[in-house]
């Protein structure tokens, strides 16, 4: 089954991160949801695990609309990559691969005086 890549996200380090996206099976139909379970995962620029809550909203099931919400988190500045997997009884596949772009937050520093 050929893999999704999703368009980069770009956010500022500390803002929520949202990505919405439609599953499709193999042969390129709408990937009906409503039984699976949906599984997000993220790595960091060096390719750790990085553990974060995130809510997977089925937007609409039956057509494969689903929707990451990553609350604010303050990331240090990288590329991550993020991926998204999804099982139904004993199949499990995964469906979408995609990086996050997190650029610093000049705000988030302690003190910006000279």
């Amino acid at each position: 089954m050929p893999i999704t890549y999703h368009p980069d996200v770009e956010v500022v380090s500390g803002m929520p991160i949202t990505i919405s996206g439609t599953l499709y099976d193999a042969t390129g139909n709408l990937l009906d949801v409503t039984n699976a379970t949906l599984s997000w995962g993220l790595l960091d620029p060096d390719g750790n695990p990085v553990q974060l809550d995130v809510t997977i909203t089925k937007t609409d099931a039956p057509n494969g609309v689903i929707q990451v919400a990553v609350p604010a988190t303050a990331l240090d500045p990288g590329r991550y990559t993020n991926t998204l997997q999804a099982t139904e009884g004993v199949n499990k596949e995964l469906f979408w691969i995609g990086n996050i772009l997190i650029a610093a937050n000049p705000f988030n520093v302690a003190d910006m005086t000279p």
